[in-house]
């Protein structure tokens, strides 16, 4: 991040995953922050930050932002909403209305540049190895997360010009300390064998450990070739779903999955499941979905190149060093939560 002392950074979604690892980062690194956080949202992973400036607001209120990102030089929109199942007029409240408010306002407080946190999703899925910035997005009409990240997206990279510098970041599926997304599920699931592959995990996915994600957000706040592009974030490597549930179980002490649906079988029945699930207008997803199954039933592998070209980029954690240091938080987590509960 930047050697200037006392830099201004605001950062929205910071009570979230990405966002507290974030701010731990720039408060370590010696900068004043501030973070937007909705009223009623779980602090918890701010909780061991005193001098963070905690500032309560909505990204989807634009008189929230203006009024909070006074004074700031740096911007990190982190805030989103990360789900594969929701109402459609929320997505677009939060991924493309909020995305719209947080570049306004930036805009209006004369900030110098905004770092905005998209996802590889907005590809698309298009089962490929390597995927790089330039490919051309796979319209998904009919999911709400991909068609408004996208949105988002193209909303932020228009908004680039020499008075407000914005840089994209792509990530890929974000794992590590606080992720409660993917690891609260994945593990217990794991540990009671009720977790399973797609065509027995030989699909290339893409992991970023939080960390590595962090380095290439800090990099994009200061790097004077990153306005106006997007970059990719994954793990070097190249690891199918398999070869990363081993590695977790390893860490756990227990066996890897041995349930395996074909895809010829795991889409169709995802596809009923969400339309039953969509019928019968259930607030919550089905087991599987469209989402969680195209996601799984081809190679979905991106390429770093470009980071590393032209930003100097390397990740400092291997998967397997991010997957040990993930399984030893969640130990931690749930020792933390038995004591809590007793």
């Amino acid at each position: 991040m930047p050697t200037e002392p006392n830099m201004q950074v605001f950062v929205t979604g910071a009570n979230g995953f990405i966002g507290s690892n974030l701010c731990r980062r720039l408060l370590n690194a010696g900068h004043e922050v501030s973070a937007l956080v909705r009223e009623n949202s779980d602090r918890g992973f701010l909780a061991k930050m005193p001098d963070l400036r905690l500032v309560v607001g909505d990204i989807t209120r634009a008189e929230d932002l203006a009024r909070a990102m006074a004074g700031a030089e740096v911007v990190f929109h982190v805030a989103g909403l990360a789900s594969d199942w929701g109402d459609w007029q929320h997505f677009v409240d939060v991924n493309v209305t909020g995305t719209d408010n947080v570049i306004r306002a930036a805009r209006a407080n004369a900030c110098k540049r905004v770092v905005h946190v998209s996802s590889v999703s907005v590809y698309g899925f298009p089962g490929l190895i390597d995927v790089g910035e330039d490919f051309p997005f796979v319209e998904r009409p009919d999911n709400a997360y991909i068609t408004t990240k996208a949105a988002g997206e193209r909303l932020a990279l228009a908004a680039n010009d020499p008075e407000l510098e914005v840089v994209v970041i792509r990530p890929a599926g974000v794992y590590g300390p606080n992720d409660r997304t993917t690891t609260l599920q994945i593990v217990p699931a794991m540990l009671s064998g009720k977790f399973g592959y797609v065509d027995g995990g030989r699909h290339r996915m893409a992991p970023v450990y939080i960390d590595n994600l962090v380095d290439l957000m800090l990099l994009a706040a200061v790097h004077e070739k990153a306005p106006g592009e997007a970059f990719n974030a994954i793990d070097d490597g190249y690891t199918n779903w398999r070869q990363y549930c081993e590695m977790m179980c390893r860490e756990l002490g227990c066996k890897p999955p041995f349930i395996s649906l074909p895809h010829q079988l795991a889409w169709p029945a995802a596809v009923a499941l969400e339309k039953t699930a969509l019928l019968f207008k259930r607030r919550e997803s089905p087991p599987i979905n469209t989402y969680r199954i195209r996601a799984v039933m081809a190679d979905s592998h991106y390429s770093m190149a470009k980071a590393r070209r032209v930003l100097g980029y390397s990740a400092r954690f291997s998967t397997q060093q991010g997957i040990q240091r993930t399984i030893a938080w969640y130990r931690r987590y749930e020792q933390e939560h038995r004591k809590a509960a007793a």
